[in-house]
Parts: C-alpha cells; structure tokens; sequence
C-alpha cells in the first residue's frame, strides 16, 4: 500500500475515504450470511476428525485385546492362547468399530431435492 500524501487536501482525503467506505460495503453485501469462509478447511478437517477415530478405534481394540489376553494369560498362567484369542477378538472389534463407523450416513442439507 501506499501511504498518503501528507499535503493532500481535505477534500481529497474525504474522497478516498468515501470510496473506502463503498468497498467496504459492497464487500459485505456481497458475502453471505451464515456461510463459513472456510468451507473446503472445515469438509478436510470432518475427513480428517473421521480418519483419526477410525486409527483411534482400530488401534484401541487391538491394544486392549492384548492386554487383556496377557493379563488373563499371566493371571491363568496359559502363556500364549488368551493373549492370541483376545488380540483376535480386539482386532475384530476394531474392525467392526471402523466399519461401522464408515458406513454411517452423511449428513445432508435439508433443501437437497434428491432426499425426497
């Protein structure tokens, strides 16, 4: 930017601060209410949300499976078949977690003239 003349005139700087104004106006004027100016940020950042949940999910069951299965394995002393039976049944529920959270319906707008 420019800086202003400082022997402008008063009625200059009054003029360009008219037009100042008007683009201010126009500019929001032109913007629409209730819209987020950072509509593809916030579609990439719901992605994202989902992809971490679903890592989260899988990983969790699978980190719980085992542990329960070693505990149980130390506790009954029947070294590998709990910790092999319980990670098998973690990863399933990390599994089933995930897919259930992928097959969940998106939300769509209200107005969307498929839905009817």
């Amino acid at each position: 930017m420019t800086e202003p003349d400082p022997n402008a005139s008063d009625s200059e700087l009054r003029a360009r601060l008219g037009s100042l104004k008007s683009a201010i106006k126009r500019a929001e004027e032109n913007e629409k209410p209730g819209a987020s100016p950072a509509g593809e940020d916030k579609a990439l950042a719901g992605a994202m949300s989902s992809g971490f949940r679903a890592a989260t999910d899988l990983a969790g069951g699978i980190i719980a499976g085992a542990l329960i299965g070693y505990l149980g394995d130390r506790w009954l002393g029947t070294s590998p078949f709990l910790l092999i039976a319980f990670l098998v049944i973690g990863t399933i529920a990390g599994f089933r977690s995930v897919y259930r959270l992928g097959s969940r319906p998106t939300s769509v707008s209200k107005s969307d003239p498929k839905r009817d």
